[in-house]
């Protein structure tokens, strides 16, 4: 039977549960063969055509998170207290914390597309032993096949899991004689299928690539994804009991992605982010996001600044002694930006410092002043630096420079394992420190002191996080993890900058108020999934 049709009948009775609604963009795929509508085993019995269906998987399941779901208007840190986003434009961050994120309406919405591209995965498992092959060549690319699939499926589950929480969980293509309705797992389950599809993925996949293949999941990406997901697992989102034999799984996950000895730290920590052969990318989208120089530059370079940091992040920063600002005895609120934390400068664009050889001015009267006019003007007194490629251009001459969004890196590894192996603990003990300090040297920061309380080391662990880790995306699902929306997402505050003569005056001030609730901590499942799927139980207080 001709795929289409097989296909045309899926798609109609998908349309009527809840995780599998847009489906028609695989069949759109294999629409546009070349034969104009090639059939399963067409399609599944030829090398080529197998391993261009598993690019496709790649292509249209994996999101870009500087941005949601693609959506140019909305940055995932802009609607944390990292950030503030001046647009208004649907989707604005704005909608995450103002109090109208509902079932009907959740923009960044991934639950429809999340399943379209596991359908397109299961599909794929089905069919691969099945797959003829002619050399030694293809009998290894089969097996990594399949071993990216397994990544796949746990990839889209665990996007699936920070959004929702439990989900129905399918591991096969369904016929239309199926019954549809099918219930949430539970997190439990959700978590166990993960962790076996990486398991499943890591024996399967090469620890590394040649430059042909970079991209690809590796080993050390499904071990990493594992890790990832054990230690949300183990967070209080879902581990309200504090069971400790969680956090301890987490931080062995870590540790087996740390003992494959194939990573390293960047030696830049400027640089990370438009490298597409760094030793500490673990898994990285290597299509270069040119549009990421356009959407959060400075306006008198030619950008729209999107998002632009808050105070709030900027005050996460430690001073280089080692302390924070309210600490140090290094901190001068007259000159509030000297002798930071090196990732600083890398991160947050401040007034008066220098990009592409010309100082911004963010006071007010200044080039790029906080009283500018138009939406492209920050309104906090800051702009983005990290994610930016500082040998990108946009006037006079556009030259997009190298934008690549990593999924997982090293750092965040090391990160996840001080966390987990904390919370395991009565007290840090020496790995800890290891893990954590191995992040600040980098940037030439000091170790941790000796003898922080297990309090002590998690507040100092959450705000690495912060630091290293911001406009990477981990903010927004860290705050939820950790319960602590209510805590951070009351306001957001800038610097006002004035001049006079050489001098400058620094007043912080509140940009705008914030609204939270724990209900937020989930994401609701769409009230058209409901509508579709009566065995759905909507998360709480969104009903």
């Amino acid at each position: 039977m001709n795929i289409f049709i097989k296909n045309s009948i899926k798609v109609t009775v998908f349309l009527w549960i809840a995780f599998l609604s847009s489906c028609n963009k695989f069949d759109s795929y294999l629409d546009k063969a070349e034969s104009g509508g090639m059939s399963e085993e067409e399609v599944f019995g030829n090398y080529r055509q197998t391993e261009r269906f598993l690019a496709q998987v790649y292509g249209s399941g994996l999101k870009i998170d500087w941005v949601g779901g693609g959506l140019w208007s909305f940055s995932y840190d802009g609607a944390t207290d990292n950030g503030y986003s001046a647009y208004r434009y649907w989707p604005s961050p704005k909608f995450v914390y103002d109090g109208t994120l509902t079932p009907a309406n959740n923009p960044i919405d991934q639950w429809a597309d999340s399943y379209a591209a596991l359908r397109r995965v299961n599909m794929f498992l089905e069919k691969i032993d099945q797959l003829p092959v002619s050399n030694q060549e293809e009998e290894t690319g089969k097996v990594r096949m399949k071993g990216e699939a397994y990544f796949l499926r746990a990839w889209f589950y665990a996007e699936l899991f920070k959004r929702y929480g439990a989900v129905p969980l399918i591991d096969r293509v369904l016929q239309v004689s199926d019954d549809l309705n099918i219930p949430r797992a539970s997190a439990s389950d959700i978590i166990s299928f993960i962790s076996e599809d990486c398991d499943r993925a890591a024996a399967l996949l090469p620890d590394v690539y040649t430059t042909k293949d970079i991209g690809r999941a590796t080993k050390g990406a499904a071990l990493a994804l594992k890790s990832r997901m054990l230690l949300y697992f183990a967070s209080a989102l879902h581990n309200s009991a504090n069971d400790l034999s969680r956090w301890e799984k987490a931080a062995t996950a870590a540790q087996e992605v740390m003992k494959l000895g194939v990573y390293n730290l960047h030696q830049s920590f400027k640089d990370v982010l438009h490298n597409r052969t760094s030793s500490e990318t673990i898994f990285q989208y290597t299509a270069n996001y040119e549009d990421q120089l356009r959407n959060n530059l400075m306006p008198s370079q030619g950008g729209f600044a999107i998002v632009t940091p808050s105070q709030e992040l900027v005050d996460a920063f430690e001073m280089q002694d080692g302390h924070s600002i309210s600490e140090s005895s290094m901190y001068d609120p007259e000159r509030p930006y000297d002798n930071r934390d090196p990732r600083f400068k890398m991160t947050i664009i401040h007034n008066e410092l220098t990009w592409r050889g010309v100082p911004i001015e963010t006071f007010e009267g200044g080039l790029d002043g906080i009283n500018g006019n138009g939406d492209n003007y920050t309104r906090t007194g800051y702009y983005l630096a990290k994610t930016l490629d500082e040998n990108g251009s946009i006037t006079p001459i556009w030259r997009p420079g190298s934008h690549f969004f990593v999924f997982i890196r090293y750092a965040e590894i090391l990160l996840n394992y001080a966390e987990a192996k904390n919370e395991a603990l009565p007290a840090p003990d020496q790995s800890v420190y290891q893990a954590i300090d191995a992040v600040r040297a980098r940037v030439g920061m000091p170790a941790l002191p000796a003898g922080l309380s297990k309090d002590q080391m998690r507040t100092r662990i959450r705000n690495e996080r912060r630091v290293e880790l911001a406009f990477e995306s981990h903010r927004f699902w860290d705050i939820r993890r950790w319960k602590i929306g209510e805590q951070v997402m009351k306001e957001v505050h800038g610097m006002k900058i004035t001049k006079s003569g050489n001098a400058y005056n620094y007043q912080r001030f509140k940009v705008e108020n914030r609204f939270y609730k724990n209900t937020y901590d989930l994401f609701p499942i769409p009230q058209s999934e409901m509508n579709r799927n009566h065995a759905l139980v909507q998360n709480p207080e969104y009903n």
